[in-house]
């Protein structure tokens, strides 16, 4: 029978190996690209070359990486997603505009590489924006396999053409309300299309409920959306109530509007019925909106390669990648572990 201080060194073994191989399996650097800034304003006619450079940790594998051009999608949750292009079908995508003269680069450990992305804007561009997105990532091994690393850098494009009128607009395509449960927010669900030729942020939703006899029962606001709301797609907001209801019907209203609340882009009404006292949850939780949208941790800059710059060349400019924070606390633990397992032996 093992003692009570045999056995908690056997767990804090089984541990420490547990976080080791956890360690073992992570790839030990991100992939990082670092590029010029592809939200420009380009001329009618005109050609535009930016450079990138994609690089790996001195730990990390050699392999081949893809630089591929797609077309800009966005989900209801305001993601943004490359498209191939049998589905890029806007008529605001950039991706055939752009090409790519190296679309693959091998890299060593701690290597870089530089490839040029060309933007060719057409005579007769419409107005507007354009729009898409470049996706670096593993290339494709022998027999369709990708490479060990899963990461991918995703470099949005939003083109604006010079000179051109540029409308903002918006439609609410639908206005619905969740399932309602008792102790849970009642949630109203608003999709807001953009219908213009160019893409905004900071878009958010006021949503007020009345009753039968058109009195406010409740009143609330969505956060500003953090990414772009691109032309033709929409996103959905959801927006929380807390009040408290008595059985009846009852008229939702949402307002659409841009970040300055100056610009009404749609509104709409719907209404629901509570069968039951409705109780709402305590505490009671703010408003927020499900849109995506993190804080990017900015690159170093790499100088521009040779070629990269004069006329129409766009200067060098960092890109954003995510960095191995969860590997770091694996290591942090890990170590604690050891240290306190090796006191307790002394």
């Amino acid at each position: 029978m093992l003692s009570v201080n045999h056995r908690i060194r056997l767990i804090l073994i089984l541990l420490t190996v547990f976080f080791i191989a956890i360690l073992a399996i992570q790839p030990v650097a991100s992939l990082r690209v670092e590029s010029g800034d592809f939200r420009i304003a380009v001329s009618k006619g005109d050609t535009y070359t930016i450079p990138i450079a994609v690089s790996i940790g001195s730990q990390e594998s050699a392999g081949d990486y893809a630089i591929d051009v797609g077309g800009f999608g966005e989900t209801p949750d305001g993601i943004y997603q490359s498209l191939p292009a049998s589905n890029d079908t806007s008529s605001f995508s950039a991706r055939p505009y752009i090409t790519v003269n190296q679309p693959t680069v091998h890299l060593n450990p701690g290597e870089r590489e530089y490839s040029n992305i060309t933007i060719r804007v057409p005579a007769n561009a419409p107005d507007g924006g354009r729009y898409a997105l470049i996706l670096v990532h593993p290339a494709p091994a022998a027999g369709g396999a990708g490479s060990g690393i899963s990461t991918a850098v995703q470099i949005p494009v939003m083109l604006t053409i010079a000179g051109s009128t540029l409308t903002q607009t918006g439609s609410i395509t639908n206005l619905a309300t969740g399932e309602m449960v008792t102790g849970e927010p009642i949630k109203i669900l608003t999709t807001l299309k953009n219908t213009g030729n160019y893409h905004y942020y900071g878009a958010f939703v006021n949503v007020t409920v009345t009753d039968a006899a058109g009195k406010v029962v409740a009143t609330t606001s969505t956060d500003p959306s953090r990414p772009a709301i691109i032309p033709g797609y929409a996103i959905t907001f959801v927006t929380p109530i807390t009040a408290t209801l008595s059985p009846g019907t009852y008229t939702v209203k949402a307002d659409a509007k841009l970040a300055d609340g100056m610009v009404l882009l749609d509104s709409k009404t719907a209404s629901f019925t509570i069968q039951t006292p409705y109780v709402p949850p305590t505490p009671t939780p703010q408003a927020t909106v499900t849109v995506a949208g993190g804080t990017p941790i900015p690159s170093y800059t790499v100088p521009a390669p040779a070629g990269t710059t004069g006329p129409n060349k766009i200067p060098f400019l960092p890109i954003y990648t995510p960095g191995p924070d969860a590997l770091m606390t694996v290591g942090v633990v890990s170590a604690a572990l050891l240290l306190w397992s090796a006191k307790r032996r002394r």
